[in-house]
């Protein structure tokens, strides 16, 4: 039987113990939904074991990247459904088929954000915010950043501004209609706002299925290494391949001096061919989404404008 719904696990440097107990988790909860999980092993440093059925397992012999890996677990999944997790989450009954029902909208859907031990829901999606300013000692890169929605609502599937929660679910038409993931971006940073924005800005939307009960465990530290230069590299990549050029030059003023391997990358990134395809599915300008996300920003650089 074909699967309905690709679920793929992305995992790097995990605890065996924890990546095993989503697995685990997953099949013990999906049970009446045909699925195929997609493993991808972003370079490891013990290459992953996974134990049990149903389950394919793809090694990267170097890391592509948080963002890199969800696009390789797309292009090679079968179903008609993509979903993406972490590896260290944890499900509660009937998650997938709570998701499921809001797939036909064609909206990018992340399920609430729960604790680990699935006692507490953290947030119902999250919010844009805007940071003009540089401070690595308190953990802040200029661009976009997010606040989590911390309010409950009782719509079954919301729209809200951005994902959070790392449990994503997505049609393939409309994912690829987008463009999916995208594939410029370093180790880690700001995949839900970018994977978020264009999903606005495309038409497809956000939504968030409030009764899906899905947890991840948080943390204080990646098991890997992590930079700044990583996540101001990804912020000047979606700044420049989604928005308009007169937008682009006025936000970019934050960043400003960029870090000196930030540029290098730059220099040596071809930026134009995803810029196209991205742009080529506007459906909201820049003042439209602006003023929907972030209406104080968008006064203040006078982006009614653009």
């Amino acid at each position: 039987m074909s699967a309905e719904v690709s679920i793929i696990v992305t995992s790097r440097d995990e605890d065996p113990a924890i990546l095993q107990a989503t697995l685990d988790g997953l099949r013990a909860t999906t049970r009446g939904v045909a699925i195929e999980i997609i493993v991808i092993d972003d370079g490891s440093s013990t290459p992953v074991v996974c134990e049990g059925p149903g389950v394919s397992l793809v090694r990267n012999s170097h890391p592509m990247g948080v963002c890199g890996s969800r696009r390789l677990g797309a292009e090679l999944a079968g179903a008609k459904v993509l979903a993406w997790v972490d590896a260290h989450m944890s499900f509660g009954e009937y998650w997938l088929e709570q998701m499921l029902v809001h797939t036909s909208s064609g909206a990018l859907l992340c399920s609430p954000f729960w604790d680990y031990d699935l006692q507490t829901c953290l947030c119902w999606g999250a919010d844009f915010v805007w940071n003009s300013t540089r401070n690595y000692m308190e953990q802040k890169v200029p661009g976009f950043g997010l606040q989590h929605r911390v309010m409950p609502v009782r719509e079954l599937a919301p729209e809200v501004p951005m994902v959070i929660g790392a449990c994503y679910m997505m049609r393939r038409d409309s994912y690829e209609r987008m463009g999916g993931f995208s594939p410029l971006f370093r180790t880690w940073g700001i995949d839900e706002q970018d994977l978020s924005a264009r999903a606005w800005i495309s038409g497809a939307g956000v939504r968030c299925v409030t009764s899906a009960k899905v947890g991840h465990l948080s943390r204080t530290a990646f098991p890997y290494p992590v930079s700044f230069d990583h996540i101001e590299f990804n912020q000047i990549v979606m700044l420049r391949t989604l928005f308009e050029p007169q937008t682009v030059r006025k936000l970019e003023h934050c960043f400003e001096p960029l870090p000196k391997q930030v540029r290098s990358w730059l220099s040596s990134t071809g930026l134009a061919s995803w810029r196209n395809m991205v742009q080529a599915t506007r459906r909201l300008s820049d003042r439209q989404f602006f003023s929907r996300f972030l209406p104080g920003l968008a006064e203040e650089l006078d982006l009614r404008a653009a």
